[in-house]
């Protein structure tokens, strides 16, 4: 019942929108029209954009702030102190994250800590949800996350910030665009830190005797800068540095039998890229995008003894080195058909050192991966619809993996099927089919995480099959856009509990998930805009009698976002931000309801201009009503935060 009327109530928001506006769905390209993000070649798909403007009033300090804009993904903190995303219900290694056309995700995990990964940089973040495009390559079965860096439009810009807050909060940053019409050149850097984040003032326990989190501070420095060369009319080339240099605590678990008592002393990230694009062939109807990147990673993680922090029992350190590569061929053929076929690999080294301080024994590993994939894919493009298919084969070859036994190679095909019909110059309706393999991370299968977790050698590959239709409509004012989808993961990996409070890592044999979701962007008036989203989710595996009833964890039933931006005055302007998550389980051996949460945020901002700079100053109170919640079990998440921030921009 709750369901239908879900159903009922989205299907008549969106055509109560239908009277508006005028805006093509479908048109025929050109080879100048299409856009090069990330190093891929964007095919006309749905998507969710969230521009600069939105990222700068988010006062996001790191990449993990920003889920709250993006429709469907939830943001959780789990027990290593990892902030990752959800989307759908699909985990973070689900999930492909690219900045600026290389992976974020480090092979060893497929995974990274968004909390370390700062917004300085950023221009742009673009959502694809479902599977996507074989041109993306392997191990994406739920969505893919592309980041890009801010660009050069034509004028230089520089902007300095400064941001200070409770608990000794403090973040400075800065960035600098500029160039002409043959070199442009981005550099930026931040800087912020914080002793410890307060809890809910109705959070009480016996092991976290303060109003601060225990555990839970953070720093983190920052380097990008990126050079573009424009060598002729036909060719580009890039060059990108990035650096990222962190530590933190990690808050413990406070109601589990073994919880962590960890500490990152050392995170450290270094990624050097070479990019570029030639157009070439007849009437040059041909385009050739690449990229080269380099990515050194070191981690170093203490282990204590109890919650005094005051004696290390372990130590592990990791050393990552990896290389990935891209190229993309893109041929448009007539006005109606572009054909591409692209490459996507990377090989990654991970060595890792465990020190045990109680016997002074020392335990080294190495391991060793190659993942590629090739794929193309044809797309079909006249007045009235869009057709894309897209098929590519993905492989995975694992020479060394510590003093385990060899593992063959594997393969795996991969298919996405898009057919987009336009019914109207505003309303276009869209159906995306898909078959996904993931292949199983080394850590996944190998890593005893320093005795929390017993490894499981012969983890299968999951295989994601997907079906999704989508109504989407442009107006004067805005854009809404309906989702149905249903999803089945064959050979899932979930974990389990052992009977001596161990982890495990196992397939379910089949996860079904299916929901449906709408979001909408309006500009109710010149001051005036409104952004709301809201999806509903159904996930259960396969239980010994063939039913769709076993409880999965942390896949909420219910997530909801809503944002309001008022310029209430000339030059002062209001934000409110809120999300909703609910319904939603843990497993604890066995299952428990964590408690739904509801959150607001606000921003108060007053702009001038002043010897041509550009000045803001602004107030954020985040949680406005010190709100208790959990985004994982027995990891209570900050309560009522407040920063105050001033900009300048020349």
């Amino acid at each position: 019942m709750l369901l239908k009327r879900f159903l009922y109530f989205l299907c008549f928001y969106f055509f109560s929108t239908s009277t508006f506006g005028q805006t093509d769905s479908i048109k025929t390209y050109n080879l100048n029209e299409i856009t090069v993000k990330s190093g891929i070649v964007l095919e006309p798909k749905l998507i969710t954009e969230i521009n600069l403007k939105e990222i700068e009033y988010s006062d996001a300090a790191s990449i993990s702030d920003l889920a709250r804009f993006i429709p469907s993904l939830k943001l959780q903190t789990n027990s290593r102190g990892e902030s990752l995303f959800y989307m759908r219900g699909s985990n973070e290694r689900q999930l492909a994250l690219f900045f600026d056309g290389v992976p974020l995700n480090i092979p060893w995990d497929n995974r990274i800590d968004l909390s370390m990964v700062p917004t300085s940089a950023i221009g742009e973040l673009t959502i694809s949800k479902g599977i996507p495009s074989v041109i993306y390559g392997a191990n994406t079965l739920a969505g893919v996350i592309s980041i890009d860096p801010a660009a050069f439009n034509g004028k230089d810009r520089k902007k300095a910030l400064i941001q200070i807050g409770e608990n000794n909060s403090q973040k400075y940053s800065a960035f600098w665009i500029g160039g002409n019409e043959k070199f442009s050149h981005l550099t930026t850097f931040s800087y912020k830190t914080v002793d410890e984040y307060n809890l809910p003032d109705d959070y009480e326990h016996k092991l976290n005797k303060t109003n601060q989190r225990l555990n839970s501070y953070n720093s983190n420095f920052n380097f990008f800068s990126k050079f573009n060369y424009k060598i002729n009319n036909l060719s580009k080339i890039g060059l990108s540095l990035s650096y990222i240099d962190s530590e933190k605590g990690v808050p413990p678990e406070m109601d589990v039998a073994k919880p962590r008592y960890w500490q990152y002393p050392v995170w450290q990230k270094f990624t050097s890229t070479i990019n570029g694009e030639h157009k070439f062939g007849i009437n040059l109807n041909s385009l050739l995008v690449y990229s080269l990147s380099f990515t050194k990673f070191k981690m170093r993680i203490d282990q204590f003894n109890d919650i005094t922090y005051s004696n290390i029992s372990e130590v592990e350190k990791d050393d990552d080195n990896t290389i990935t590569g891209r190229v993309i061929y893109t041929k448009l053929i007539g006005s109606s058909s572009i054909w591409k076929f692209a490459f996507n690999g990377y090989s990654t080294g991970h060595e890792e050192t465990i020190i045990d301080n109680t016997t002074n024994d020392e335990a080294f590993s190495e391991y060793r991966q190659n993942v590629f994939s090739f794929g193309t894919e044809y797309e079909f493009i006249n007045d009235k619809f869009t057709s894309i298919l897209g098929v590519g084969l993905d492989g995975v070859n694992t020479p060394k993996v510590g003093d385990n036994p060899d593992k063959d190679s594997e393969f795996d095909y991969s298919l996405n099927y898009s057919f987009i019909y336009s019914l109207n110059p505003a309303l276009s309706l869209q159906l995306n089919l898909g078959r996904k393999t993931r292949f199983p991370s080394l850590r996944e299968a190998y890593s005893e995480a320093l005795g929390k977790f017993k490894i499981n050698p012969d983890l299968a590959p999951e295989v994601s099959y997907t079906i999704e239709t989508s109504l989407n409509r442009v107006f004067d004012k805005g854009t809404t856009n309906f989702n149905l989808f249903l999803i089945y993961l064959n050979d899932g990996i979930v974990k389990e509990t052992l009977e001596d409070g161990r982890k495990i890592r196992v397939n379910k044999e089949n996860i079904r998930s299916y929901g449906a979701e709408i979001s909408s962007q309006y500009s109710i008036k010149k001051d005036l805009s409104i952004s709301f989203n809201l999806t509903y989710l159904n996930s259960f595996s396969k239980n010994e009698f063939g039913e769709y009833k076993d409880t999965l964890e942390y896949k909420p039933q219910f997530m909801g976002a809503i944002n309001f931006n008022y310029i209430m005055f000339k030059n002062f302007n209001v934000l409110f931000e809120a999300n909703y998550v609910g319904r939603e389980y843990s497993d604890q051996g066995v299952f428990k309801k964590m408690s739904d949460y509801f959150l607001v945020n606000t921003r108060f901002t007053y702009f001038f201009d002043l010897f041509n700079v550009k000045l803001e100053s602004y107030i954020r109170v985040n949680n406005l009503f010190d709100k208790l919640y959990f985004t994982q079990w027995s990891l209570p998440e900050a309560g009522r935060q407040f920063w105050a921030g001033f900009s300048a921009e020349f």
